[in-house]
């Protein structure tokens, strides 16, 4: 007997897998972040996540305030 249409199960493939383009951009990326970081340098994609990990909260910059 076959399934109703509500139970019939589609399989999906996991997001990235097998995307060897997508794998090697990801790659570049994390590449030139160790580099900037070997420098001394703060790189703006991982500054996110190294305050998250160290718990620092950090005060937004504001370029100005309008008051409506």
């Amino acid at each position: 007997m076959a399934k109703p249409k509500d139970e019939i199960e589609t399989v999906v493939p996991i997001p990235g897998e097998d995307n060897e383009p997508e794998r090697r951009r990801i790659r570049k990326s994390n590449d030139r972040d160790q580099d900037m970081e070997r420098h001394g340098e703060q790189s703006p994609h991982n500054r996110g996540y190294d305050e998250a990990a160290d718990g620092v909260v950090r005060t937004p910059d504001v370029a100005r305030v309008v008051d409506e």
